[in-house]
């Protein structure tokens, strides 16, 4: 199954759309590889305090450019500085650490997996993966930081909002 995602992705990043081919085919790719109702790809703007979407599964409820204050995020503003993944378990977890944890319950997701993007020993920013409670474990997180990490040629090339 990661030899499929893997090359899915590789042909995406020859694809002159950038960053949308990469980014759709991570998406497919993680589906296939990990599961996921939904996924977001977010860039952290440090200067600015905040982490930009540049990706969302479902751009009608959560679309590209909306931006969120690490001061507002907790849990992304740890991801950010330890550049360490986090899974939320199920929806207690959810609850404690995501102060809009309404909002991914709306979604019908009761876990998390947030995979920083790490490149030269800086985080650029993070993928979430949420689905349905316990879904995400420890043995999701080679193969997810294996696909994400693929991608940093088109998360590079994304010029800030």
């Amino acid at each position: 199954m990661m030899s499929t995602s893997a090359d899915r992705i590789a042909a995406a990043l020859a694809d002159p759309q950038q960053p949308a081919a990469s980014f759709a085919a991570l998406d497919a790719a993680l589906r296939e590889a990990v599961g996921h109702r939904f996924l977001t790809i977010l860039a952290y703007r440090w200067d600015d305090g905040v982490a930009e979407r540049l990706y969302s599964s479902r751009p009608e409820l959560y679309p590209a450019r909306g931006r969120k204050a690490f001061t507002d995020a907790p849990t992304q503003r740890r991801v950010a500085e330890t550049r360490q993944p986090y899974i939320g378990r199920d929806a207690a977890d959810i609850r404690r650490d995501f102060p809009d944890h309404d909002k991914i319950f709306a979604l019908g997701c009761e876990s998390i997996l947030n995979m920083p993007v790490l490149w030269r020993g800086r985080a650029l920013g993070q993928v979430n993966l949420l689905h349905e409670a316990r879904h995400f474990t420890i043995e999701h997180l080679p193969v997810a930081r294996a696909l994400v990490q693929m991608i940093i040629p088109a998360f590079i090339d994304v010029e800030p909002s």
